[in-house]
C-alpha cells in the first residue's frame, strides 16, 4: 500500500516539484521514497537519474512505501523490470503468488518477493489482458521505455484512487489530490458545478469531475495503454470488467439456497485467507454486524489452520456518554469477541475533539464527505494506536446481498402479485420496515393495474420519483456508484494512519458469483441477506447472525451539533464564504429558525462543504510550489 505521483510533460521538470508533491502523500508511505527522473529537468533536488536515451518527453515518477509484503528494499519503487519497463504502483495483488508460479512456468524470474514485480511481468506476458487475472487493489502507471508508452489502470471497483489533471503540455498525476495541487500548473479552483451537486444529491465520488476544477478521476475497472502524446488531450479509457447481474425471478428452492449458501461461505473464506497476506500485523474492523463479524470469524479459522496462538486484534468505535448511546453497538461488539475470543479494541469520539478532528478528516479526504465520519476516523486511529498496519474490514456486503432497508421496496416492487401478498407479512417485525413495505404494496398493485408508464405519472404528481428496476439491477447500480463514496473515505481514513484496509467482500469472484443469485435467494422468509445468514447460522451467536436492527455505525452528530457545538455550527454557517458561490445564504437566518426551516441533513451538507472549502482555501498546510 502506497502513494503515486507522476508528471509527463513536454517541457522540463523542476525535481523540487515532484519532491513536493511526493512529500505531500507521506502519510500513505512513510517507510521509503523514490523516483525515476528521465527526460529534461533542472537539477534543483538532487536524485539518481535515467538517462534514457530514447526519451522523447520529460517524466518524472515518486512514490511513497508502506511497506506489507517484502519489506526488504528489494520493493523499492519506482521499480523496473526486464531493463525495460518502470512502474509506479498503489494496492496489492492478492494472488500474486499463485501468479508468479504460474510466470516462471513461462520463463520469468524475479529478483524480488513483492506484487510490484509481478504486475510488469504479467503485462509483459499477456498485455492488457493481464487486468482480469489480478485479483486485488490497484491504481498504477507503468512507462515502456522501448515503446515509449504508458500503460495506466485502475481496479474493478475503485478502491484505490488515481486522480490527474492534463493541459496541452502536462499530465499530472497523483494518488490524492493534494498532491496536484502543488504544481505550478495547477490552479486550485473549486467547481462550483460539483459542489452544487453535492449539496443537492450528496458525495458521488463515481464521477468523473471531482470538486476541484479541471481535476479528474481516472475510472475504475479501466486501463489506458498509448503514447505519451495522447496523454495531453482528452482520451477515453478503456472498459476491461463489468458486473453481469441475473434479473430473472424463479421460485424458490432450499436445496438450490444450501448450495448457493456454501459456495457464498467458501470463495468469502478464500477472499479472508488472501487478503491475510501480510509481511506485518494484520486486524480487523469491528461494528457488531453480521458482515464484519463474519470476517472476524474467518480470520480466526485462518489462524487456527495456521496454528497461531496470538489473539486476532479488532477495532471497534463506541458511544457510551450519555446522549450519544443510541449510536453504540458495544453490546453487540463484546457479545462477538468474547464468543470468539478476540482482543476487543475500543475507542469513543469525545465531544471537544470533533471540530479539529473532522478539519484533519477532511484534509485527508480532498472532497466534501457526507458527514464528519467520525467512527471510521478514530477507528482506523485506534488501529494505527495498536501497531496494526493491515485491516480487513466488511465494506460491500450490503450492496450486494440487499442488506438495507431500501432494497425491500426494489423486492416486492417485482415480485409476482401472490408472492407479494404471500410474503410481505412475515417482514412487518424487521424495524422501520412498515413504511417501505406499504409503499411497496402500492407500487406491486399500480403496476399491474395501470403499468409502469401509469405508475410514474402518478408518483410524478406526488412528487415522489421510483425507478422500476429488479433488485439485482439496483444492487448492481449501488455496486458500481455508491460503493466508491464508501471506498473513497476508507482509503483516506485508514491511509492517514499508514494502515491498509482490505475488503473481503470485494474479491471479484466473490462480487461476480453473488451477481448471479436470483433476489429471492437474497431476501427470504422474512430476512435481509438470507443466505449470508444461513451461511453463519451455528457459527456466529443467533443475537448476531439473525440481528434485525441494523444501524450501520451511526454518528451521534445531531446530538452533538444541536447540543454542545451547536453555536460553533450556526457560526459557521452564518459567516460561510463559500456557500453563497453555491447559491446557499444564511446568513440573515435566526439562530432559532436553522432547525426549523432546513433538515439537518441538508444543514450537515452545509456545515462538510465549508469546512472543506476553508481547509483547502485557507490552510496553510495546502500550498503550492510557484514557478520562479
Amino acid at each position: 500500500m502506497c502513494g503515486i505521483v507522476g508528471i509527463l510533460s513536454k517541457n522540463k521538470i523542476k525535481t523540487s516539484v515532484i519532491k513536493s508533491m511526493n512529500d505531500t502523500i507521506i502519510h500513505r508511505g512513510p517507510d521509503d521514497e523514490g523516483y525515476l527522473i528521465a527526460g529534461t529537468y533542472e537539477d534543483d533536488v538532487v536524485f539518481s537519474k535515467c538517462d534514457f536515451t530514447n526519451c522523447l518527453y520529460s517524466l518524472a515518477f515518486g512514490h511513497r512505501r508502506l511497506a506489507i509484503i517484502d519489506l526488504t528494499p528489494l520493493g523499492h519503487q519506482p521499480m523496473s523490470f526486464l531493463d525495460r519497463y518502470w512502474i509506479v504502483y498503489n494496492g496489492e495483488v492478492y494472488n500474486y503468488i499463485e501468479l508468479r508460479k504460474e510466470l516462471e512456468t513461462l520463463g520469468y524470474t524475479f529478483s524480488s518477493n513483492s506484487d510490484t514485480e509481478v504486475i510488469m511481468a504479467c503485462y509483459d506476458a499477456w498485455g492488457t489482458d493481464c487486468l482480469n487475472r489480478l485479483n486485488g487493489m490497484w491504481a498504477f502507471v507503468m512507462y515502456d521505455r522501448v515503446k515509449e508508452r504508458v500503460f495506466i489502470s485502475r481496479d474493478r471497483f475503485g478502491i484505490k484512487p488515481l486522480y490527474y489533471y492534463q493541459d496541452r503540455e502536462n499530465f499530472i498525476f497523483a494518488s490524492e489530490i493534494k498532491a496536484l495541487l502543488k504544481h505550478p500548473s495547477v490552479d486550485k479552483l473549486p467547481n462550483i458545478g460539483y459542489c452544487k451537486i453535492f449539496l443537492n444529491e450528496g458525495p458521488k465520488e463515481f464521477l468523473r469531475e471531482t470538486a476541484f476544477k479541471d481535476i479528474y478521476q481516472f475510472d475504475n475497472a479501466c486501463f489506458l495503454e498509448c503514447d505519451i502524446e495522447k496523454l495531453f488531450q482528452p482520451f477515453e479509457e478503456i472498459k476491461y470488467w463489468s458486473i453481469k447481474s441475473n434479473f430473472s425471478y424463479e421460485p424458490y428452492d432450499d436445496e438450490k439456497a444450501q448450495k448457493y449458501i456454501e459456495q457464498y461461505y467458501d470463495l468469502l473464506s478464500d477472499a479472508v485467507r488472501l487478503r491475510l497476506r501480510a509481511d506485518v500485523k494484520v486486524g480487523s474492523a469491528l461494528s457488531g454486524g453480521l458482515d464484519s463479524s463474519s470476517v472476524v470469524y474467518l480470520i480466526n479459522q485462518q489462524l487456527k489452520e495456521q496454528g497461531q496462538e496470538q489473539l486476532q486484534e479488532t477495532f471497534s468505535s463506541v458511544y457510551k456518554t450519555h446522549g450519544t448511546e443510541h449510536c453504540d453497538e458495544s453490546n453487540f461488539i463484546n457479545k462477538i469477541a468474547g464468543d470468539l475470543n478476540v482482543k476487543s479494541n475500543q475507542i469513543e469520539p469525545q465531544l471537544e475533539d470533533v471540530i479539529e478532528e473532522f478539519r484533519n478528516f477532511i484534509y485527508f479526504l480532498d472532497t466534501p464527505s457526507a458527514n464528519t465520519l467520525m467512527s471510521s476516523w478514530h477507528t482506523y486511529k485506534l488501529t494505527k494506536a495498536c501497531d496494526v498496519t493491515v485491516t480487513l474490514d466488511g465494506q460491500g456486503a450490503d450492496e450486494q446481498l440487499a442488506g438495507y432497508l431500501q432494497y425491500l421496496l426494489y423486492y416486492f416492487t417485482n415480485v409476482p402479485f401472490s408472492a407479494m401478498l404471500r410474503e410481505i407479512p412475515i417482514y412487518w417485525n424487521i424495524p422501520g420496515a412498515s413504511k417501505l413495505l406499504i409503499y411497496s404494496i402500492f407500487l406491486n398493485i399500480s403496476r399491474n393495474l395501470v403499468g409502469e408508464k401509469g405508475t410514474l405519472t402518478i408518483l410524478d404528481l406526488m412528487g415522489k420519483h421510483f425507478d422500476f428496476v429488479p433488485l439485482n439491477q439496483k444492487l448492481s447500480d449501488d455496486l458500481e456508484l455508491s460503493l466508491e463514496t464508501l471506498f473513497h473515505w476508507a482509503d483516506r481514513g485508514s491511509m492517514a494512519f499508514s494502515v491498509e484496509s482490505r475488503m473481503p467482500f470485494m474479491d471479484y469472484r466473490l462480487v461476480e458469483f453473488l451477481a448471479t443469485i436470483p433476489a429471492n435467494y437474497k431476501i427470504h422468509g422474512g430476512w435481509t441477506k438470507f443466505i449470508a445468514r444461513r451461511a453463519f447460522n451455528q457459527r456466529l451467536p443467533d443475537v448476531i447472525c439473525w440481528r434485525k436492527d441494523k444501524m450501520g455505525w451511526p454518528i451521534p452528530e445531531e446530538f452533538w451539533f444541536k447540543g454542545s457545538l451547536k453555536e460553533h455550527f450556526i457560526k459557521t454557517l452564518k459567516n460561510a464564504k463559500f456557500l453563497s458561490q453555491c447559491g446557499i445564504h444564511f446568513s440573515n437566518i435566526k439562530e432559532k429558525d436553522f432547525f426549523n426551516k432546513y433538515s439537518f441533513t441538508f444543514l450537515l451538507k452545509c456545515y462538510v462543504m465549508e469546512t472543506w472549502y476553508t481547509v483547502f482555501w485557507l490552510d496553510s498546510r495546502v500550498t503550492k510550489i510557484e514557478p520562479n
